[in-house]
């Protein structure tokens, strides 16, 4: 299966989504655009690489990007720390994003385990089920049938990743606010009391 594609569509998809999100001006946009465009170029590369697997060229721009790519969630972390550190309720600001990147990365984790050969997920009798009736749905389809084998589930497989991973932040950050709301929101009307005296 050519797993390459299942790293192009998610690098691709998050680097196009950290792209739009810098055009905007919130106060992780400078940090958003430096991620996008690592994300973007990466998904190149590694076309790149693949297309030109002989090549000397191909292969030292496919490792410099790997190893670019390792600043990606040092840099999330420093967009989660711009984005407290602009708001006017730190403490609540605080909690929430720590909530959501948690979320987001534990589900990440979760989920690059259980995207592999052998793991759990991979193994479930139902999921071999559906990958084969959908393997036979593409083979079958006049349209679908002229992509290499493999290459639409792991394009679908990525989206999966990207979807899942955006969920888990969201949640997360839900979770943040709920908890911000019975904490530091609650209690704040305290300490501005305190700092009037």
């Amino acid at each position: 299966m050519p797993s390459y594609i299942y790293d192009i569509s998610k690098s691709l998809g998050f680097g196009v989504r950290n792209d739009a999100k810098a055009m905007g001006n919130g106060s992780d946009a400078d940090v958003r655009a430096v991620v996008g465009g690592i994300q973007t170029v990466n998904a190149g590369t590694s076309i790149f690489a693949e297309a030109k697997k002989t090549s000397a060229v191909s292969q030292t721009a496919n490792n410099a990007a790997k190893y670019v790519s390792k600043a990606v969630n040092p840099l999330l972390c420093v967009a989660s720390f711009a984005r407290v550190a602009a708001s006017d309720d730190k403490p609540s600001a605080l909690v929430e994003e720590t909530c959501a990147m948690s979320s987001m990365f534990g589900v990440e984790a979760l989920m690059k385990k259980q995207f592999q050969e052998g793991s759990l997920l991979a193994e479930c009798k139902l999921m071999k089920n559906s990958i084969n009736k959908f393997n036979n749905f593409c083979t079958n389809t006049r349209f679908l049938n002229k992509f290499k084998a493999g290459t639409i589930g792991n394009v679908i497989k990525g989206l999966g990743f990207i979807l899942g991973s955006i969920s888990a932040y969201s949640a997360g950050h839900l979770a943040g606010e709920a908890i911000a709301d019975n904490t530091t929101r609650k209690y704040s009307f305290i300490t501005d009391n305190v700092n009037k005296y």
